[in-house]
């Protein structure tokens, strides 16, 4: 389960919001479910920098905008990230920290990484300050997921039968 909680953390709509709490219902430790999920989230963060940073913003929409429905879905995802720009351009660096540390949908690395190249701040300081929303964003999912878990399980779910669906379909 590690290595697919690694793996959805790093998916763009979902990120750690959707990762922490899998992990923890698919019965990592809350501390593993949080710690594969920063881990995943950052690492697509620094490549996603570090690919705007080298191959220019541009030239990756351009790319992306000949591909049929992916560039569809980059053009609706530019334009949530021009209007959220503005808001985070009056608080810098800090600004990209409370989006990122926001979790809501659309607040999260990838969306921050697009701001990065829009206001074109310095790439290695926008991934520390992103990584520390991710910190921020992770630990209220996590103390959310552990709580609702503890919960669900009580009201009405058998947590093991949950967890046997999960592996079960993690072994297609």
């Amino acid at each position: 389960m590690q290595l697919w909680t690694f793996i959805l953390s790093m998916m763009p709509v979902g990120e750690l919001r959707f990762s922490i709490p899998f992990g923890i219902i698919s019965g990592l430790h809350w501390s593993e479910a949080f710690i594969y999920s920063f881990i995943g989230n950052s690492v697509i963060a620094l490549i996603l920098i570090s690919l705007i940073f080298y191959l220019k913003i541009e030239n990756i929409q351009n790319f992306l905008n000949n591909i049929p429905f992916i560039g569809i879905v980059f053009k609706k995802w530019h334009k949530k990230s021009i209007k959220k720009s503005q808001t985070i351009q009056r608080w810098g660096y800090f600004g990209l920290t409370l989006f990122v540390g926001l979790p809501l949908p659309v607040t999260g690395a990838w969306t921050a990484v697009m701001i990065v190249s829009l206001l074109n701040l310095k790439p290695f300081k926008s991934f520390l300050y992103i990584s520390l929303g991710l910190i921020i964003s992770g630990t209220i999912v996590t103390i959310i997921s552990q709580n609702f878990s503890n919960f669900i399980e009580y009201l009405f779910i058998n947590k093991e039968d949950i967890r046997n669906f999960i592996n079960s379909i993690s072994k297609i």
